[in-house]
């Protein structure tokens, strides 16, 4: 009887274990890269502080990608770092609008109330918290990363060994962001 329940517990303490992680890999396909194979899990109630109804009203859960949520052999490869070649990180802060203001740009992952999963980008003024901007799309894969793209802009890349992605630029005219 106690090594029922001795084995009973190690499963629920693994399953717990690897409910808490932000990353877990599907085994097959094998020849599939890492971030085709990664479910993304959403941890966290806040953002930088952020309830995350208040970035969605229908948002439970999200959380920011951050390198040391993420198994090291992902990010890093025969002793290099897999994001530096592209220049790609998780944030970036900068005066994207050209204020002059600090502001905050980040990706992650957010799961709805109802069980939807996806990801997101997210522009923060760095003093206030006050949410410049979100691109937020119910997907599958859920990989992404960020780069300076010129003077102001953000390059979103939704992958490590492609140029799948998107643009976000301050627009005077308009006087927001625009993703292209």
């Amino acid at each position: 009887m106690t090594r029922l329940l001795l084995a009973l517990l190690a499963i629920v303490w693994a399953t717990a274990s690897q409910a808490q992680s932000l990353v877990t890999l599907r085994p097959q396909p094998q020849d599939d890269v890492w971030w085709l194979r990664a479910d993304f899990h959403a941890l966290h109630r806040e953002v930088r502080g952020i309830p995350v109804a208040k970035i969605r009203a229908d948002w439970c859960k999200a959380t920011e990608y951050k390198r040391e949520l993420f198994p090291k052999e992902l990010l890093v490869e025969n002793g290099a770092d897999v994001l530096a070649p592209a220049n790609l990180s998780f944030s970036l802060e900068g005066s994207f609008d050209g204020s002059g203001t600090k502001q905050v740009a980040l990706v992650g992952t957010y799961e709805t109330c109802g069980g939807k999963r996806g990801r997101f980008f997210l522009i923060l003024d760095a003093a206030t918290g006050k949410i410049r901007f979100l691109d937020a799309a119910v997907a599958k894969d859920r990989f992404s990363a960020i780069a300076p793209a010129g003077r102001s802009g953000i390059a979103i890349m939704y992958c490590l060994e492609c140029d799948i992605g998107s643009t976000v630029r301050w627009d005077r005219a308009r006087n927001r962001f625009i993703l292209r």
